[in-house]
Protein backbone atom coordinates (compact mmCIF):
# COMPACT_ATOMS: atom_id res chain seq x y z
CA UNK A 1 0.00 0.00 0.00
CA UNK A 2 2.82 2.25 1.05
CA UNK A 3 4.70 1.26 -2.47
CA UNK A 4 0.54 2.62 -4.60
CA UNK A 5 0.84 5.79 -2.40
CA UNK A 6 4.75 6.44 -3.02
CA UNK A 7 3.91 6.48 -6.57
CA UNK A 8 1.15 7.82 -7.23
CA UNK A 9 2.58 10.99 -4.70
CA UNK A 10 5.51 10.84 -7.83
CA UNK A 11 3.22 11.00 -10.54
CA UNK A 12 0.98 13.81 -9.02
CA UNK A 13 3.90 15.83 -7.95
CA UNK A 14 5.54 15.14 -11.46
CA UNK A 15 2.57 16.80 -13.08
CA UNK A 16 2.10 19.72 -10.48
CA UNK A 17 6.06 20.50 -11.59
CA UNK A 18 5.30 20.26 -15.03
CA UNK A 19 2.22 22.81 -14.43
CA UNK A 20 4.33 24.94 -12.55
CA UNK A 21 6.93 25.33 -14.88
CA UNK A 22 4.60 26.21 -17.83
CA UNK A 23 2.72 28.50 -15.72
CA UNK A 24 6.00 30.09 -15.23
CA UNK A 25 6.28 30.04 -19.20
CA UNK A 26 2.56 31.72 -19.79
CA UNK A 27 3.50 34.72 -17.32
CA UNK A 28 6.93 35.35 -18.88
CA UNK A 29 4.86 35.05 -22.85
CA UNK A 30 2.70 37.58 -21.67
CA UNK A 31 5.02 40.32 -20.02
CA UNK A 32 6.48 39.75 -23.07
CA UNK A 33 3.81 40.38 -25.22
CA UNK A 34 2.69 43.63 -22.96
CA UNK A 35 5.94 45.37 -23.44
CA UNK A 36 5.85 44.24 -26.97
CA UNK A 37 2.37 45.82 -27.42
CA UNK A 38 3.70 49.04 -25.52
CA UNK A 39 6.84 49.08 -27.84
CA UNK A 40 4.24 48.84 -30.72
CA UNK A 41 5.13 45.15 -31.96
CA UNK A 42 2.56 42.49 -29.96
CA UNK A 43 3.19 38.80 -30.44
CA UNK A 44 0.21 37.76 -32.68
CA UNK A 45 -0.21 34.11 -30.82
CA UNK A 46 -0.19 35.41 -27.70
CA UNK A 47 -3.95 34.68 -26.80
CA UNK A 48 -3.92 31.28 -28.46
CA UNK A 49 -0.56 29.85 -26.74
CA UNK A 50 -2.72 31.38 -23.11
CA UNK A 51 -5.58 29.25 -23.89
CA UNK A 52 -3.82 26.30 -24.77
CA UNK A 53 -1.37 26.90 -21.81
CA UNK A 54 -3.81 27.33 -19.36
CA UNK A 55 -5.75 24.22 -20.09
CA UNK A 56 -2.93 22.24 -19.57
CA UNK A 57 -1.81 24.05 -16.52
CA UNK A 58 -5.17 22.73 -14.95
CA UNK A 59 -5.29 19.63 -16.32
CA UNK A 60 -1.77 18.85 -14.93
CA UNK A 61 -2.44 20.42 -11.70
CA UNK A 62 -5.54 18.55 -10.84
CA UNK A 63 -4.16 15.20 -9.13
CA UNK A 64 -1.41 16.85 -6.79
CA UNK A 65 -4.58 19.40 -5.81
CA UNK A 66 -6.48 16.38 -5.14
CA UNK A 67 -3.98 14.73 -3.32
CA UNK A 68 -2.89 17.19 -1.21
CA UNK A 69 -6.97 18.00 -0.52
CA UNK A 70 -7.55 21.78 -2.15
CA UNK A 71 -10.80 20.71 -3.42
CA UNK A 72 -14.20 21.56 -2.07
CA UNK A 73 -15.73 18.39 -0.48
CA UNK A 74 -19.34 18.17 0.98
CA UNK A 75 -19.95 16.15 3.63
CA UNK A 76 -23.43 17.32 4.63
CA UNK A 77 -24.86 13.78 4.58
CA UNK A 78 -22.52 11.55 4.66
CA UNK A 79 -20.55 13.07 8.51
CA UNK A 80 -23.88 11.32 10.51
CA UNK A 81 -22.52 7.91 9.12
CA UNK A 82 -20.87 5.25 11.13
CA UNK A 83 -17.41 4.76 10.76
CA UNK A 84 -17.45 2.12 7.77
CA UNK A 85 -20.57 3.14 6.06
CA UNK A 86 -18.02 6.71 5.79
CA UNK A 87 -15.69 4.80 3.91
CA UNK A 88 -17.29 2.46 1.47
CA UNK A 89 -19.65 5.52 0.55
CA UNK A 90 -15.80 7.36 0.32
CA UNK A 91 -14.84 4.27 -1.75
CA UNK A 92 -17.64 4.38 -3.59
CA UNK A 93 -16.87 7.80 -4.31
CA UNK A 94 -13.60 7.74 -5.47
CA UNK A 95 -13.85 4.67 -7.83
CA UNK A 96 -17.33 6.60 -9.24
CA UNK A 97 -14.58 9.77 -10.08
CA UNK A 98 -12.38 7.22 -11.41
CA UNK A 99 -14.53 5.54 -13.75
CA UNK A 100 -15.68 9.16 -15.89
CA UNK A 101 -12.15 10.51 -15.64
CA UNK A 102 -10.89 7.50 -17.92
CA UNK A 103 -14.22 7.58 -20.09
CA UNK A 104 -13.46 11.36 -20.43
CA UNK A 105 -9.78 10.91 -21.10
CA UNK A 106 -10.60 8.40 -23.53
CA UNK A 107 -12.95 10.37 -25.17
CA UNK A 108 -10.76 12.85 -25.11
CA UNK A 109 -7.99 11.03 -27.09
CA UNK A 110 -10.18 9.69 -29.56
CA UNK A 111 -11.55 13.22 -30.38
CA UNK A 112 -7.85 14.53 -30.71
CA UNK A 113 -6.49 11.33 -32.90
CA UNK A 114 -9.58 12.27 -35.30
CA UNK A 115 -8.60 15.85 -35.36
CA UNK A 116 -5.44 14.98 -36.01
CA UNK A 117 -6.25 12.69 -39.04
CA UNK A 118 -8.43 15.53 -40.48
CA UNK A 119 -5.24 17.99 -40.28
CA UNK A 120 -6.56 19.99 -38.05
CA UNK A 121 -4.39 23.45 -36.71
CA UNK A 122 -5.60 26.19 -34.56
CA UNK A 123 -6.46 29.53 -35.88
CA UNK A 124 -3.31 32.25 -36.00
CA UNK A 125 -0.18 29.79 -34.97
CA UNK A 126 -1.52 27.23 -37.29
CA UNK A 127 0.29 24.54 -35.07
CA UNK A 128 -1.71 21.39 -34.86
CA UNK A 129 -3.20 21.13 -31.27
CA UNK A 130 -4.74 17.56 -30.69
CA UNK A 131 -1.65 16.96 -29.35
CA UNK A 132 -2.08 19.21 -26.32
CA UNK A 133 -5.47 18.09 -26.03
CA UNK A 134 -3.48 14.17 -25.12
CA UNK A 135 -1.38 15.72 -23.13
CA UNK A 136 -4.83 17.20 -20.87
CA UNK A 137 -5.84 14.00 -21.25
CA UNK A 138 -2.69 12.39 -19.61
CA UNK A 139 -3.72 14.99 -16.66
CA UNK A 140 -7.12 13.54 -16.54
CA UNK A 141 -5.68 10.21 -16.47
CA UNK A 142 -3.42 11.76 -13.24
CA UNK A 143 -6.18 12.65 -11.80
CA UNK A 144 -8.02 9.16 -12.15
CA UNK A 145 -4.88 7.52 -10.94
CA UNK A 146 -5.38 10.00 -7.58
CA UNK A 147 -8.77 9.53 -6.82
CA UNK A 148 -8.30 4.96 -7.43
CA UNK A 149 -5.55 5.44 -4.87
CA UNK A 150 -7.76 7.12 -2.56
CA UNK A 151 -10.55 4.32 -3.18
CA UNK A 152 -8.38 1.30 -2.63
CA UNK A 153 -6.66 3.33 0.42
CA UNK A 154 -10.26 3.51 1.76
CA UNK A 155 -11.11 -0.47 1.24
CA UNK A 156 -8.23 -1.29 2.72
CA UNK A 157 -6.61 0.29 5.86
CA UNK A 158 -6.98 -1.38 8.65
CA UNK A 159 -8.70 2.03 10.42
CA UNK A 160 -11.99 2.53 9.44
CA UNK A 161 -12.65 5.96 10.99
CA UNK A 162 -11.87 8.20 7.88
CA UNK A 163 -13.24 11.41 10.10
CA UNK A 164 -10.06 10.99 12.68
CA UNK A 165 -7.54 10.83 9.96
CA UNK A 166 -9.21 13.64 7.71
CA UNK A 167 -9.88 16.32 10.69
CA UNK A 168 -6.19 16.70 12.33
CA UNK A 169 -4.34 20.18 12.02
CA UNK A 170 -2.45 21.21 8.85
CA UNK A 171 1.24 20.53 9.11
CA UNK A 172 3.20 20.58 6.23
CA UNK A 173 1.06 20.16 2.90
CA UNK A 174 -2.39 19.50 3.52
CA UNK A 175 -4.07 16.68 5.83
CA UNK A 176 -5.66 14.19 4.02
CA UNK A 177 -6.80 10.01 4.32
CA UNK A 178 -3.15 9.24 4.00
CA UNK A 179 -1.98 10.45 7.58
CA UNK A 180 -1.40 7.11 8.54
CA UNK A 181 0.93 6.13 5.91
CA UNK A 182 4.74 7.50 6.81
CA UNK A 183 6.09 10.11 3.90
CA UNK A 184 9.39 11.53 4.03
CA UNK A 185 9.49 14.20 5.98
CA UNK A 186 10.39 17.92 4.60
CA UNK A 187 13.11 19.51 5.92
CA UNK A 188 11.97 22.48 7.02
CA UNK A 189 9.27 20.96 9.26
CA UNK A 190 11.65 19.64 11.06
CA UNK A 191 13.89 22.70 11.12
CA UNK A 192 10.59 24.14 12.69
CA UNK A 193 9.91 21.96 15.12
CA UNK A 194 6.88 20.79 13.48
CA UNK A 195 5.11 23.75 14.84
CA UNK A 196 2.49 25.45 12.24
Amino acid sequence: MKRLVMVERWLCISGMAIASLLLVFLVLLSGMNVFGRMAGHSFGGCYELSGFLGALIAALALADTQRKRGHVELDMFTRRYKPLAKRLTGAFNMFCGFMLLVLLAIQQVNRARRLLAAGELSETLRIPYPWLMMACAVGLLLLGCAYLTDAIYLLTRKDPDTERLTSGHREGVITSIRNDVDMPKDSSAENNGGNS
